[in-house]
C-alpha cells in the first residue's frame, strides 16, 4: 500500500459537484445578486457539507468567471459585463471553428446523418420554444466538437459554455431561422471535408448569434449576474 501524502488537499468530488451545480443555480437565477459576500460557514451549513468542501466549490465557480476570490476578503458574486459576455463567446468562437476545421478531417457519414437529422429538427422548432432549441442546438454543436477529436478542445469548451448557455435561456426571443441556415452550411461545409469553410461558417455563426444576444440583453436585462456598467 502506498504511503498517503500528508500535505496533499482531500478533494470531494461528489459533493463538490453536487453543491457547484446548486450554487450556480442561484447566482444564475438571480438569488444570489452580483457583489454579494459568500461565507463560507453559511455555505456548509446550507448545504449541509464541510468548509473545506465549499472552499473547493468557490474555487471551481472563480474559474468559470462566477465568483471572485480576494485576499482578506473571501468569494463573492462576480459582476458580468457586456464585454466579458461578448469576450467569452468569442473565445467559444475560436474553439468551435477550430474544432469544425477538425471535424471536417474526420467525419463520418453516419456524423452526416446525425447532423441532418437534427437540422429536420430544428426546422420544426416553433417560435418561443428557446429550451427544446438549446437542447437540439447543443446536441448539434457537440457531435461536431467531438468528432474534431481533440480532448483539449472539449475541455476548454466544457469550461467555457457553463458561462455562455445561461445567455441564450436568459433571452427568450431566438432567430431559429438564421441559426438554421447557419448550421446548413456548417454540414455543408463538413460533407464537402472543406476545414477552412467549416471553421469560416461556425466562426461567423457564432459572434451572429452573440450580437444578437446583446441586443437582447440591452432591451431586456434579466434579473441575475448581469450588470450593464
Amino acid at each position: 500500500m502506498a504511503p498517503q501524502d500528508k500535505n496533499k488537499v482531500p478533494t470531494f468530488p461528489v459533493e463538490v459537484t453536487r453543491v457547484s451545480k446548486l450554487l450556480r443555480k442561484e447566482i444564475y437565477s438571480g438569488h444570489l445578486q452580483p457583489t454579494e459576500h459568500l461565507k463560507e460557514i453559511k455555505l456548509a451549513e446550507t448545504y449541509s457539507v464541510s468548509r473545506m468542501v465549499i472552499r473547493q466549490v468557490l474555487s471551481q465557480l472563480a474559474t468559470e468567471g462566477l465568483v471572485v476570490i480576494e485576499p482578506y476578503r473571501g468569494a463573492s458574486v462576480a459582476v458580468v459585463t457586456i464585454d466579458q459576455i461578448y469576450e467569452a463567446f468569442s473565445v467559444v468562437a475560436m474553439l468551435e471553428g477550430f474544432s469544425a476545421k477538425l471535424a471536417a478531417e474526420n467525419i463520418t457519414d453516419e456524423d452526416i446523418k446525425r447532423l441532418s437529422t437534427l437540422l429536420e429538427e430544428q426546422k420544426k422548432i416553433k417560435e418561443g420554444e428557446t429550451r427544446t432549441w438549446h437542447s437540439l442546438n447543443s446536441e448539434f454543436h457537440r457531435i461536431i466538437n467531438k468528432t474534431s477529436g481533440n480532448p483539449q478542445i472539449l475541455q476548454l469548451l466544457r469550461q467555457t459554455t457553463q458561462f455562455t448557455n445561461y445567455w441564450f435561456l436568459s433571452v427568450p426571443k431566438m432567430n431559429f431561422k438564421i441559426a438554421i441556415k447557419a448550421h446548413e452550411k456548417i454540414v455543408a461545409a463538413l460533407i464537402a471535408r472543406n476545414g477552412d469553410k467549416a471553421r469560416k461558417y461556425m466562426e461567423e455563426h457564432i459572434m451572429i448569434r452573440v450580437n444578437h444576444l446583446i441586443d437582447g440583453i440591452k432591451k431586456r436585462i434579466p434579473i441575475g449576474m448581469f450588470r450593464s456598467e
